[in-house]
């Protein structure tokens, strides 16, 4: 798994890089989908952070992206997001299973 992380209009510290890379592994669980590279984006205006994690995966592209006063708090809270969306893509992904033609048969003659 590829970690990117940059920052806009202000310094990335080691301090921060380690936090994120930590939150990132620990929360990103590979075994649930396969995960090719993270992005992280931190901006700042003014007073405000702006955090965008972009969590590529296989076939699949997880966006998500948060405002707020505190760096941290901006950056758990999209961190929340992306979690949520690959637990979702996981259950997606294991509710498909293939129904045996035999079993298919059974249901379509109780239908009728």
């Amino acid at each position: 798994m590829n970690i990117n992380i940059n920052g806009r209009q202000f310094e990335i510290t080691p301090s921060i890089r380690e936090y994120v890379e930590q939150q990132i592994t620990a929360s990103v669980d590979e075994k649930l989908v396969t995960v090719t590279s993270v992005n992280v984006v931190m901006s700042m205006e003014k007073n405000r952070f702006t955090t965008s994690i972009v969590v590529n995966c296989k076939d699949h592209t997880l966006p998500a992206e948060v405002t707020d006063f505190d760096l941290y708090k901006s950056f758990d809270a999209a961190l929340d997001k992306v979690h949520a969306q690959i637990m979702t893509l996981h259950a997606k992904q294991c509710a498909h299973k293939t129904v045996p033609l035999s079993e298919s048969e059974c249901a379509c003659a109780a239908k009728e």
